[in-house]
């Protein structure tokens, strides 16, 4: 099965679906990462925080520890990811090339304007597409008037500790999000959205859509 995630920055994928794709690629999948943006960050002071060159050099380490090989970095504006047709081109021409069974992105409620840029684009460049899943924006970006809806769930304790290796790679936003407390965050929601389901960790989706298969083989 082809896997194909999409987001907006460096770290969005990790944080949200890490622990998904590792599972999926110790099951011999195949999956490709594509990210929108080179993701340097300025904070409102207009002061450089995460410079592009150090944003991609975490993010490739942070997406290798997880074993995805196939990573594409874009340049969009890493504040201003818009719904517009050249995104939806750009996701268009990826998508069509790699031909994906199944599709992860952004909520498109997400309160980050380029996450739910990249959410809309991803649903319209998908259009021709029968399995898409949301993934779970996590805070600040979480907190919008539609929330999020989990109704897909991974088992992700094989993978967790993956997951969080992942994530100390950007040394730059584990700082910025404060270090051990942040990774404490990711970790507890995992545990909650397991607990849901009868199990140690799990993350979860909103699905748009799914195709129901009854050829012999598993979806994850």
């Amino acid at each position: 099965m082809k896997i194909m995630a999409i987001g907006a920055h460096l770290d969005d994928i990790e944080i949200a679906c890490g622990g998904t794709l590792a599972k999926a690629l110790q099951a011999g999948h195949e999956v490709k990462v594509l990210v929108m943006s080179k993701s340097g960050y300025t904070n409102k002071e207009g002061i450089v925080q995460r410079p592009d060159e150090l944003a991609v050099k975490e993010g490739l380490e942070a997406l290798q520890t997880l074993g995805v090989s196939d990573i594409e970095i874009l340049d969009f504006p890493t504040k201003d990811i818009p719904f517009c047709s050249e995104v939806v081109n750009a996701i268009d021409v990826r998508m069509a090339k790699f031909n994906p069974d199944v599709i992860f992105t952004h909520h498109p409620f997400d309160t980050h304007q380029a996450h739910e840029g990249v959410a809309k684009a991803t649903i319209a460049a998908a259009r021709r597409k029968n399995t898409v899943f949301f993934y779970e924006p996590i805070t600040p970006s979480g907190r919008s008037y539609v929330p999020f809806k989990p109704s897909l769930y991974v088992d992700i304790e094989s993978t967790l500790d993956k997951k969080i290796e992942s994530l100390k790679c950007h040394k730059s936003e584990y700082n910025k999000f404060g270090a051990e407390d942040w990774i404490e965050g990711v970790r507890c929601r995992c545990g909650f959205r397991g607990y849901e389901i009868g199990k140690k960790f799990a993350e979860a989706f909103e699905i748009l859509r799914l195709e129901l298969s009854f050829e012999k083989r598993a979806l994850i």
